[in-house]
């Protein structure tokens, strides 16, 4: 039977938002092959969500950023179920979402 091969590593604890150098070298019984070299950058930290109802027609969105210095965007989609979507998008921290509908699911 063949030898299974791996061809994918996993890199594990890394920090978020930063630049690494990673050098692969190939071998196997005979010897060392190629190297290859890049580098690449981790994804930032995803922000903190929280929702809180203010009243029965008002829902307050509250994001986290991450520490470090991240330009934060967002799109909050609001749907009831059979109604058209409700797109917010902008770049505060904190978003008051008004004229809901009571005792509704969104």
């Amino acid at each position: 039977f063949p030898r299974r091969v791996k061809t994918t590593i996993p890199l594990r604890a890394l920090t978020a938002n930063t630049e690494y150098n990673v050098t692969v070298v190939a071998f196997n019984d005979v010897g060392d092959g190629g190297t290859v070299t890049g580098a690449g950058r981790t994804r930032p930290k995803a922000p903190l969500i929280s929702l809180s109802a203010i009243s029965s027609t008002q829902l307050h969105i509250n994001l986290t950023a991450p520490t470090g210095s991240y330009s934060l965007t967002y799109k909050c989609i609001i749907t009831e179920i059979d109604m058209p979507s409700k797109t917010i998008t902008g770049t505060e921290l904190e978003y008051t979402v008004n004229d809901l509908n009571p005792n509704v699911t969104y």
